[in-house]
């Protein structure tokens, strides 16, 4: 049974809020593993399908995230959020066979697209946070789901990293099959369904049309570097999808339930979050993509960068960065509240910034990794925390689902280019595929390139946090608009 959070703000136990917390936090920790696992597997994966491509085993995720991500948001107004979150990570299941099975590269693809809708699960559960706790309990709280990722950055590299060096890229996806099957019915036994509903028809033609725009977009930018930024296929792909993302925009604003309410975006408070954070979230995967290759590859004669890091040697030196965010996560959801998560997110922003440098600098020591690890790990969880809170924060309650599913969207966007212009950006700079193991060696210019790029969009991020005025008084746990009268309601009818 949904908590009653009326206007009275009456706290949840300690003992029921740990019960509720932590198997959403456990959840959320799918989104976590499903990128941060993989990644340091892509050498490996780049080996067996022998291909230059493997970027997109990445950056799929993402995008089809993205796609899905607004539909699920609507979904969980209307139907429950908890039901929703059900159903995704039923099709995450599916996909994780897929991957765990397949030698064909495109049904690799294809089964980490169906991964990829489970990703958002960070958005939705922001919103479940939100609808089943008391206000006064909320920042911190989201700030503690945060966790999650922390936890995942945690325990993801080093499981990863034993899993690949004995039973290749493989065992990966068998350790996300086991870990949601065994998720999956504590969190539907203890967290309790959202009683927020909103009446609302999906818009599937946004959907496509959105589909087919970012897409379009992706692959037009993430071959760009290799065919040519004024190619035909380059310029063809990103022409398309401007125009159909014009179509897009024209339905939406037409339509009497869009898929994403357009008004939202360009509101003062959560238009310029979405942007901050999106342009923020770009430095994190773009360094998430091109980091393990430069700790992994051994050090190369000719070659200004290389620690040779076994998987598992990797983990050891990045788990600062899950330690460091499980820790910040919480922190920053109380600073949040203290003095506003806006100046937590500028805090982000200029740490990713300095992760941006000190990456463009290139490594050839363990110690630079953990040095890094940590800075980064500061980085991710006042990100994730502060984005939460100011989120909530520019929304009413009934718009909560759609609009965090609309900033799930511009973040998975965000990341989805990080990824796949990273990867673009790094197979314009090969030196060569070493014979036998077909590991590729990069020249430093792949690396000094792309983290170029990720800088000068993170400084753009971080413009934007500056002079944005939204986030600068304390976090409320929420719009403080018609948000009682609408819980109240809810509840009632629920």
């Amino acid at each position: 049974m949904a908590l009653n959070t009326t206007s009275e703000d009456v706290p949840v136990p300690k003992l029921r809020l740990f019960f509720m917390i932590v198997p959403i936090i456990l959840l959320t920790e799918v989104a976590t593993f499903e990128i941060l696992m993989v990644f340091p597997a892509l050498p490996k994966m780049a080996a067996h399908f022998q291909t230059l491509n493997v970027a997109w085993v990445a950056s799929i995720v993402t995008l089809t995230g993205a796609v899905v991500l607004p539909l699920a948001g609507k979904a969980g107004d209307r139907f429950g959020k908890k039901r929703v979150l059900t159903v995704l990570a039923a099709v995450f299941l599916a996909g994780s066979v897929l991957c765990a099975v397949t030698d064909s590269f495109a049904l690799m693809l294809l089964g980490r697209a169906l991964q990829g809708p489970l990703v958002g699960i960070v958005s939705l559960s922001y919103s479940l946070v939100r609808d089943i706790l008391p206000r006064s309990q909320v920042p911190v709280a989201l700030g503690t789901v945060v966790t999650g990722v922390g936890m995942g950055a945690v325990a993801g590299p080093f499981v990863a990293g034993w899993l690949v060096d004995s039973f290749g890229y493989q065992g990966v996806f068998w350790f996300l099959i086991v870990y949601i099957t065994l998720v999956l019915p504590v969190f539907l036994a203890t967290v309790p369904e959202s009683p927020v509903r909103v009446r609302s028809r999906m818009d599937y033609l946004g959907a496509l049309l959105l589909g087919v725009s970012l897409t379009a977009l992706m692959v037009g930018l993430g071959g760009g570097a290799k065919q040519g930024w004024t190619s035909p296929t380059t310029l063809g792909l990103v022409g398309v999808g401007l125009v159909v993302l014009f179509v897009f925009v024209l339905v939406e604003m037409r339509s009497k339930e869009p898929l994403i309410d357009l008004r939202l975006l360009v509101g003062r408070k959560f238009g310029a979050t979405v942007v901050a954070v999106g342009l923020i979230s770009y430095m994190m995967n773009a360094h998430a993509v091109s980091s393990p290759t430069i700790f992994q590859t051994p050090p190369v004669p000719g070659n200004g960068y290389g620690v040779g890091l076994s998987a598992l040697e990797l983990a050891v030196w990045t788990f600062p960065l899950g330690a460091v965010a499980m820790v910040a996560g919480p922190l920053g959801g109380h600073l949040s509240r203290r003095i506003g998560a806006r100046n937590v997110l500028l805090a982000a922003g200029l740490l990713f910034l300095v992760v941006q440098f000190l990456g463009s600098r290139l490594f050839t020591e363990q110690w630079q990794v953990a040095i890094t690890s940590v800075i980064a790990g500061f980085a991710v969880g006042f990100l994730h925390s502060s984005n939460a809170n100011l989120l909530q924060d520019a929304l009413p309650r009934r718009e909560s689902g759609v609009g965090n599913g609309i900033a799930g969207v511009i973040a998975l966007v965000a990341a989805a280019a990080g990824t796949a212009v990273t990867g673009s950006v790094m197979a314009q700079h090969v030196r060569t595929v070493l014979p036998g193991s077909h590991t590729v060696i990069y020249a430093d210019s792949a690396f000094t390139s792309s983290y170029l790029v990720s800088g000068i969009i993170g400084v753009v991020g971080v413009l934007v946090v500056l002079v944005m005025r939204h986030g600068r008084q304390p976090a409320q746990g929420g719009l403080d608009t018609e948000d009682d009268a609408v819980r109240d309601e809810a509840v009632k009818t629920a």
